[in-house]
């Protein structure tokens, strides 16, 4: 098929994404957002990963200081866990906590951490402080380049109004009415939709992103789903609110423990964000609400949401293409959404300037491969998680020690149970197409405490070398920018340029 018009249903976070990749990168295309007013915006907090600004800053080449003023996003090193055996651990996305070496040290940082995670890399040396970037010598942040180190908060009300005001102006035109029904064309795609003011369309393409109810995928092509619960047990959550006092805003995502699943907070410049994600075959909605109180007490009208884990087969069917919800969805306990969003959005656009807006079968293949992959790798990776989280004892979480099935991930698990934090896996037991890298996987192990067979002893001379390199960083770190001044920093238009300037 040759790819001309675009009809995108759906004008929530990855409609819009969808919407603006495809016209951004391939400004010849028509690119239309049929969209409902009456359905409205979830508000919400909404974590991510570094992937989302490398996207959105990187691949489409959309200005750093436009899309800060417009979304104000706190910006997130990584997540902290309340989970396992210490008082908490970070995950941070520097790419230097376990999988590291240090020249002068003979093994990776993973080696010393048996006892102490702080302060192993900067972002958790940032994140012990209480701050969220170091400070210039000219008394600026030090903000890194987009995709490294930090990823962001965002309120999904203002994000959503931005991309639909990036959108209207790279030329993608929107119809405000419903869908009410879609015919089949003769290929196993759509030939058309009906919609609510007594109009049709009809496109080369069609982008479903109607969320869970996967109007065109899901519904209309009847794609298989394959349920995700047999390994992630949480299929609830009750999530709300507050404005916000005086509070320091935390600069990441903070996880924890709960008798039958984690609870969330994000943090933003006029709110703060609480949920509990929890398993309803181990709690009533009233009880979750009762233990949520005890967490959140401020949450104002805290709201009960169902969720189903899990990936269509295909996400690309004849010339329907789902991204977002209507194409797969897991709990958001590593804020992997937009990621997988903008993800689906680069192979598709890349996918359509390779195949000279023609894309063929093997083209729909490999889209589709690399949709389950993803998917799949982050299954497992949630539920590496569970498997290894004894906080606290509790029907769910035995459940989760005994039958949370880890998937692809055994062999990695195996072999780091023998011979620790090893750099040899990488790239093979992780996975080359994993978003997470040996790094993520060994964040969690390490940070969970998992036993392994090959501990080792450090002499005196290297615990030096090691704990000089952790208080180089909480030096840094305890210098460096409180997110409110980061943000009042990074309003002014002049601050951008003297950042991404000469220093």
């Amino acid at each position: 098929m040759q790819v001309r018009t675009v009809v995108v249903l759906g004008a929530g976070s990855s409609g819009l994404l969808a919407a603006l990749t495809l016209k951004r990168r391939i400004p010849a295309l028509d690119v239309e957002v049929i969209h409902s007013s009456k359905l409205g915006i979830i508000g919400v907090g909404e974590g991510t990963t570094p992937y989302v600004p490398s996207h959105l800053h990187s691949y489409l080449g959309l200005s750093e200081a436009e899309v800060f003023r417009a979304i104000e996003p706190v910006y997130k090193l990584g997540i902290r866990f309340t989970w396992g055996r210490r008082p908490h651990f970070d995950y941070t996305f520097s790419g230097q906590q376990y999988d590291w070496r240090w020249p002068d040290l003979p093994r990776n940082n993973g080696f010393y951490t048996d006892e102490d995670t702080s302060a192993i890399d900067l972002s958790s040396a940032l994140m012990e402080s209480g701050h969220a970037l170091p400070r210039r010598s000219d008394g600026l942040p030090d903000v890194p380049p987009p995709g490294r180190m930090l990823a962001w908060h965002l309120e999904n009300r203002r994000f959503v109004g931005w991309l639909e005001t990036a959108c209207r102006k790279q030329g993608v035109r929107f119809t405000d009415t419903e869908m009410t029904a879609a015919s089949r064309d003769g290929a196993g795609g759509v030939a058309g939709i009906q919609l609510a003011d007594g109009s049709s369309r009809q496109a080369d393409l069609f982008i479903d992103s109607s969320g869970f109810g996967s109007r065109l995928l899901g519904k209309e092509l009847e794609e298989p789903f394959d349920d995700y619960s047999n390994a992630l047990f949480c299929d609830r959550a009750i999530a709300g609110g507050w404005d916000r006092g005086e509070e320091p805003i935390l600069p990441y995502t903070l996880s924890e423990t709960m008798k039958s699943g984690w609870c969330w907070q994000i943090d933003h410049p006029d709110r703060l964000h609480r949920g509990y994600v929890f398993s309803s075959d181990h709690l009533s909605d009233e009880q979750a609400a009762d233990e949520f109180a005890v967490v959140a007490p401020q949450a104002k009208d805290p709201r009960v949401i169902r969720f189903r884990s899990g990936r269509y087969q295909r996400a690309w069917v004849g010339n329907v293409v789902a991204i977002g919800n209507a194409a797969g969805f897991v709990e958001p306990l590593e804020a992997t959404a937009l990621m997988v969003i903008c993800l689906q959005c680069r192979w598709l656009a890349d996918g359509l300037v390779d195949g000279l807006l023609a894309p063929n079968p093997t083209m729909r293949d490999l889209f589709n491969r690399l949709h389950r992959q993803t998917w799949d790798d982050i299954r497992d990776f949630l539920a590496l998680h569970y498997k290894f989280n004894r906080r606290i004892d509790t029907p769910f979480w035995r459940r989760c020690h005994e039958e949370t099935p880890l998937g692809q991930l055994e062999e990695l698990v195996a072999f780091y149970q023998e011979n620790g934090p090893s750099s040899l896996g990488r790239g093979l037991l992780a996975g080359a197409t994993s978003a997470f890298g040996l790094e993520g996987y060994l964040s969690l192990l390490c940070g969970l405490g998992v036993p392994h067979q090959k501990p080792h002893h450090p002499a005196s001379k290297e615990i030096g070398i090691w704990e000089a390199k952790r208080n180089h960083f909480r030096k840094i770190a305890a210098d460096g920018m409180p997110m409110r001044e980061a943000i009042g920093e990074l309003r002014k238009e002049h601050t951008w340029k003297r950042l991404r300037g000469t220093r």
